[in-house]
C-alpha cells in the first residue's frame, strides 16, 4: 500500500509492507519514507517493533499519523484477538511517539512505558496509564523478557533504548540508522528492488555505504556533527557483554543481522563528524572559541 505527500520535503509516498517475523514472537512493522535526494531515489524505513510474549504483547514505537491505519491493521492480524498490553514510545519525536494517543483509545488496557517526562503535557486524558521505567528495568511479558536499556546514541536526553532477553534483540530508535537504497555509481536509474523494505541488512544487494549513513545521522543525531563517535563505542561494546545482541532493530534501516555490517555503520557514523561545514550551517563560523 502506498501514500502520496507533497510538502516542503518535496514529494514523496510511503510504502506499507506486511509485518515480518524477524525473531520468536518479535515482529517488525516495516514502512518506508521513499523520496529523492540529492538527486537519487532513497528509501528510509519508519519502523515499529511487535513483541507477542505468552503472557503480555508489547509495542516498541507508535509510528505517527500516516502509519496508523497500517499500524492498527498489523495489530488487529498479528494480536489476533488479544490486548495490547503496553507502548514503549522510544522518544518523544513525532516519528516514534505520535500515534501513542490514537492506541491507547483502541487498546484501553494499554500502559505507556518508559522516560514518561512531558508526555503528560502532550496527552492529559492519558495521564494516569504513564509509568516511569528506569534504565535497567524488566517488563515480564511471560515467555519473552523486555527490558529498558540506556540510548548509547541518543537523539533526545530521554531516549530510550530497549533489549529483549530471549531472542537477544536490540532495539536502537535512531541509533545504526541508514537508507536502504544502494548508490549505483554512474548509473541514475533505480536500483531498489520490489520487496526489498522488508529485507534484513544481509538480503539486501549490497552493505550500507557511507552515504546512506552519514545523511540521516547528522538529520537524526544532530550532534555527530561535532562529537566524534569513537567514545560511544567502548560504551555499546560493554552493553553489549552484559547483553549480547543478535540483531539490531533500528527504527530507521534495515535489521542488522551481522556484526560485520554493525563494524560498518560505527565506521559510517564517524565520517558524520564535519564540524568546520556544520558550523557554516549554524552560522558560527569564524565566531571565536574561548579558551
Amino acid at each position: 500500500m502506498v501514500a502520496s505527500k507533497d510538502d516542503k520535503l518535496g514529494t514523496y509516498d510511503y510504502e506499507f509492507n506486511a509485518p515480518r517475523e524477524i525473531a520468536n514472537g518479535i515482529w517488525w512493522l516495516p514502512l518506508c519514507l521513499r523520496q529523492v535526494i540529492n538527486g537519487k531515489p532513497t528509501h528510509v524505513h519508519n519502523a515499529q517493533y511487535l513483541i507477542i510474549g505468552s503472557e503480555k504483547t508489547l509495542l516498541y514505537d507508535a509510528g505517527f499519523p500516516a502509519q496508523l491505519p497500517a499500524i492498527e491493521a498489523a495489530l488487529d492480524a498479528l494480536l489476533d484477538g488479544r490486548e495490547l498490553d503496553f507502548l514503549v514510545p522510544s522518544h518523544p519525536e513525532v516519528n516514534h511517539c505520535s500515534g501513542t494517543a490514537p492506541l491507547l483509545d483502541k487498546y484501553p488496557g494499554a500502559m505507556v512505558l518508559g522516560d514518561i517526562r512531558d508526555y503528560a503535557l502532550f496527552w492529559p486524558n492519558h495521564a494516569d496509564r504513564l509509568v516511569h521505567q528506569p534504565i535497567g528495568s524488566l517488563v515480564d511479558l511471560g515467555s519473552h523478557k523486555f527490558r529498558f536499556v540506556d540510548a548509547v546514541l541518543k537523539d533526545l536526553p530521554s531516549t530510550q533504548w530497549g533489549y529483549e532477553e530471549s531472542e537477544q534483540v536490540l532495539f536502537s530508535a535512531d541509533g545504526f540508522a541508514y537508507s536502504h537504497m544502494p548508490p549505483v555509481e554512474d548509473d541514475d536509474r533505480p536500483a531498489h528492488e520490489p520487496g526489498e523494505c522488508s529485507l534484513l541488512a544481509t538480503e539486501l544487494p549490497k552493505a550500507p555505504q557511507d552515504d546512506q549513513i552519514v545523511w540521516i545521522t547528522k538529520a537524526a543525531l544532530y550532534w555527530t556533527r561535532f562529537v566524534k563517535i569513537d567514545r560511544f563505542k567502548e560504551q555499546y561494546e560493554q552493553m553489549a557483554a552484559e547483553y549480547p545482541i543478535r540483531l539490531v532493530a533500528p527504527a530507521h534501516g534495515a535489521i542488522i543481522d551481522d556484526p560485520m555490517i554493525l563494524d560498518l555503520v560505527w565506521e559510517g557514523l564517524g565520517h558524520a563528524y564535519s564540524p568546520s561545514g556544520s558550523g557554516v550551517m549554524a552560522g558560527t563560523e569564524g565566531i571565536e572559541k574561548p579558551h
